[in-house]
């Protein structure tokens, strides 16, 4: 039986462990090491079960940090794929018509879905619904909403913004209820995208009139209220409609929109993707994209790339990646003119889910050799021997 002073050498040692455990807690989590890892056979087994499927994926969202990818197909399912194992899928029949929006609340462990429908509010027909991300357990379901749109986790932990038709709502899931007051578009422009920055608690909005605006939530005596920060009209800039996409960079100073351009006599090209000054407003630069028409965009949470789905002349289907940073576009062909995409940067990789298919890419690897192609270009003695 060991002495009193070995136990307490043991119980110390063991103490240091624990100590040199937590200290090493949140490097682990920034380089993936815990929870775990993606699985190696996940994207594999992702490929195979797609094949000759039937009902086409109309959106798809990975979220880095639960390691889940969730499909909302056309049928109006939801697919919650836990990536950290092979094979490991929740399916639900989550809408009656197509799942169209998805959103993930990282830090209550929940997924959010909205589906079409032209349902009267007031019906038992189903608006937005919440899912535990790991079960696929149904936790709460939103009725009297007249067209639900885009989803997003606001910067304020617990609270959700969920969009119907031209107004945008507050979600508190702790209370399982809406909360604060309905903001209106102005212009009766319907919500079409939602962006929010952490860092700096911004919140953009676009619409399908073109609208940008920028929003804050402030918290008084206990709800939430909104705050109009700036906005910019088609009136005042280049007109277009239908921002499909937001993403904020360098801690919000700057924001990126994915957009659908009206027809115009002479304009071939019916897409745009832009920065924006959050300071001003103002348009900064746009980014060289081929796509002729754009049925949809995305990102990833934390990646500075934005995911373009649509045609190229004559209606041939493409998933366009841009490099938010060197603005350089990666292009991959689709058999289907609706594909859709989510990138898993942890793996270096994407999903293009289109027509009876799922393919893998290697978007990340392709940027490095570019990137070391540009190096050996401008530095030629750089060349290895």
């Amino acid at each position: 039986m060991p002495s009193v002073p070995q136990q307490r050498h043991r119980s110390a040692l063991t103490g240091l462990r624990w100590l040199a455990m937590l200290a090493c807690l949140p490097v682990m989590l920034s380089c993936g090491l815990w929870p775990p890892r993606i699985h190696p056979d996940f994207v594999q087994t992702f490929i195979d079960v797609q094949r000759n499927g039937d009902d086409r994926a109309a959106t798809a969202v990975f979220d880095p940090g639960l390691r889940v990818l969730a499909i909302g197909r056309e049928s109006g399912r939801l697919e919650l794929w836990d990536a950290r194992e092979a094979g490991v899928r929740r399916m639900r029949e989550a809408h009656t018509a197509r799942t169209e929006h998805i959103a993930f609340g990282v830090e209550d462990g929940i997924v959010l879905s909205n589906g079409l429908s032209s349902e009267p509010p007031h019906d038992d027909s189903p608006g937005t619904r919440v899912w535990d991300a790991r079960s696929g357990e149904l936790l709460h379901t939103l009725k009297g909403q007249w067209s639900p749109g885009p989803i997003a986790a606001s910067p304020v932990r617990g609270l959700y913004l969920i969009a119907d038709s031209s107004e945008l709502l507050i979600y508190d899931h702790a209370k399982r209820a809406m909360v604060g007051s309905r903001l209106k578009m102005e212009r009766d422009g319907q919500v079409t995208a939602i962006g929010v920055d952490r860092a700096s608690g911004q919140i953009a909005v676009g619409t399908s009139h073109g609208d940008l605006l920028l929003l804050r939530l402030r918290i008084t005596e206990g709800t939430p209220r909104w705050d109009i920060v700036r906005q910019v009209s088609p009136q005042d800039q280049v007109a277009r409609s239908d921002v499909l996409a937001l993403l904020f960079l360098d801690e919000g100073r700057r924001l990126v929109s994915a957009a659908r351009l009206p027809p115009a006599p002479g304009r071939e090209q019916r897409a745009e993707v832009a920065q924006w000054d959050t300071a001003t407003l103002q348009r900064q630069r746009t980014y060289p994209i081929t796509l002729q028409t754009l049925h949809r965009a995305s990102h990833t949470a934390g990646e500075p790339w934005i995911v373009l789905a649509g045609t190229v002349p004559p209606n041939r289907g493409k998933i366009e990646l841009v490099d938010l940073r060197s603005g350089v576009a990666w292009r991959y062909d689709a058999n289907t003119s609706h594909p859709t995409a989510a990138l898993l940067p942890e793996i270096r990789a994407g999903l293009i889910l289109q027509s009876r298919g799922a393919t893998r890419i290697r978007y990340l690897e392709e940027e490095t050799r570019w990137r070391e192609k540009q190096t050996l270009c401008a530095h030629p003695s750089a060349a290895p021997p």
